[in-house]
């Protein structure tokens, strides 16, 4: 629960407009409610969860990351053993 809550307050950060409660399946990126800069921050974000570096091009990310749910299980499948 932890990581979702961090997730929302970051992308709520950078999308404060957004009327509508953000859910766990919101979509994000396809909606337009996530532009690059929040993208951005989440990659980074995301990659001190994993333990490693997120190559952006090696995936699509409208497809693994359009949605909280989607990114948490981005996060589940890169972490690296012993990481956050």
């Amino acid at each position: 629960m932890i990581l979702r809550d961090e997730l929302r307050r970051l992308i709520l950060e950078f999308a404060p407009e957004r009327a509508a409660p953000l859910t766990d399946d919101t979509p994000l990126i396809t909606s337009g409610l996530v532009e690059s800069l929040t993208l951005l921050n989440v990659a980074l974000w995301v990659e001190t969860k994993v333990g490693s570096g997120v190559q952006l091009t090696s995936f699509d990310l409208a497809a693994e990351w359009d949605s909280v749910t989607d990114i948490l299980t981005f996060i589940e499948r890169h972490q690296a053993p012993g990481g956050a």
